[in-house]
């Protein structure tokens, strides 16, 4: 018999905090995630935007196994599908000051036509689509004085520049709407 963890549920913000283009980030619980967070030297290891808060949120972001039907790719995830324990041991929400309520909106709408397309890990020089590429493509596409930086990675496999959630965490004009307290493993 295997033996299974057992996660107490995420704390969730109240919902009318959270606004469509906020970006969540979480520190994941998988081997992918570790490897980000060992390479990037950061908290966080993946994020998504909010682009849609009614009926309920959702979260488009590119990954490779948050939803086992659709395997490597951009997909759209309730907050609930996101930040579940499984998956993240803690989340927190930014909200970019620097982008108008219209921009976000064209931001949104870009990247709803982006679900489906196929993640791709790749240096800067060469095609890719990840997370945080998906996100910095969108919003330099309407907001192009958008500059976040790439860190340089030579790890097995891995070679050139690549962009983290920590050049998003970093950037100088956001308010960090919310941060969940690590979950106990």
């Amino acid at each position: 018999m295997a033996c299974q963890l057992s996660h107490p549920p995420q704390t969730v913000p109240n919902p009318s905090l959270i606004k469509i283009g906020d970006w969540i980030f979480r520190k994941g619980t998988q081997t992918d995630s570790l490897i980000v967070r060992q390479i990037s030297g950061d908290e966080y290891s993946h994020i998504g935007m909010v682009v849609a808060v009614d009926p309920e949120i959702q979260i488009i972001h590119a990954t490779t196994d948050d939803d086992h039907n659709h395997p490597n790719q951009v997909i759209i995830s309730s907050l609930a599908e996101f930040i579940t324990p499984k998956l993240a041991e803690k989340f927190a929400i930014a909200r970019p000051n620097f982008l108008t309520t219209t921009q976000q909106q064209q931001i949104v709408n870009y990247l709803l036509t982006r679900k489906g397309a196929s993640f791709i890990i790749a240096p800067k020089k060469d095609e890719h689509l990840y997370c945080t590429t998906l996100l910095s493509d969108a919003i330099s596409r309407y907001y192009p004085d958008f500059k976040v930086e790439w860190q340089y990675v030579n790890f097995p496999l891995l070679n050139g520049f690549y962009l983290f959630p920590s050049a998003f965490a970093k950037h100088d004009d956001i308010t960090w709407i919310y941060q969940s307290p690590a979950q106990t493993r």
